[in-house]
């Protein structure tokens, strides 16, 4: 069925520039068919970007070879108490120390407003040790054009464990319980597990991850 739109803007991405969301073809944006606010990009963080930046982000990176808007090591966040709307950080809390991670969410409870979203994805230690541990006879692309076996722990410590294949190793380790009890602990409430296959904001849909999305109360 095709959706009513408010109006017939999409930009060469295919997503609305008022709102940020994807729009399918002959149908309209979601978020102007309920009336959602327009988004501000400006108030909208995503933290550890690398060379996936988010549209309608203010896309953040400590390397100064990634595809960001704002290059500064975190934590702390570089904005004021409640001066931000969203925060997205995807593949970056795992390589953190605990320590680091906590303040990191802290910082994020401070800059976002009463209500604001926060979005954290990291690896699922669960459920590639599950793999691993079950003999799963598949495989790994990484880089490209390389095929590593999922059943072999050298392949899990390069790429899960300790990610010695990035420059920036891995500091820790979570599923999707230790996670949301990171988050909640920072003061958020969490809202909902992100689809580790669709979630838009994640560049690379896959198994081997989870995520939780969540508010400041």
């Amino acid at each position: 069925m095709m959706i009513p739109s408010h109006h017939s803007d999409v930009d060469e991405y295919g997503y609305c520039p008022q709102h940020g969301i994807p729009v399918r073809p002959n149908q309209g944006c979601s978020g102007c068919v309920t009336g959602l606010p327009s988004i501000n990009p400006a108030r909208r963080l995503n933290v550890g970007c690398g060379e996936w930046p988010l549209l309608y982000y203010t896309n953040l990176d400590a390397d100064p070879k990634a595809n960001a808007d704002l290059y500064v090591k975190v934590p702390p966040l570089p904005f004021d108490d409640g001066g931000l709307d969203d925060i997205y950080a995807g593949h970056f809390l795992e390589h953190l120390t605990p320590e680091d991670a906590d303040e990191f969410l802290r910082e994020c409870f401070r800059c976002l407003v009463p209500g604001g979203r926060l979005g954290i994805v990291v690896p699922d230690t669960r459920i590639v040790m599950e793999r691993w541990l079950g003999g799963d006879p598949g495989s790994i692309e990484y880089p490209a054009g390389t095929f590593r076996p999922r059943a072999d722990l050298d392949t899990i410590c390069e790429l899960f464990l300790y990610s010695t294949v990035q420059e920036s190793p891995h500091r820790w380790s979570y599923d999707s319980t230790t996670l949301a009890r990171r988050i909640t602990r920072a003061g958020f409430t969490l809202t909902q597990e992100i689809h580790r296959y669709t979630d838009i904001r994640i560049p690379v849909g896959a198994w081997y991850q989870c995520g939780w999305d969540a508010v400041k109360p």
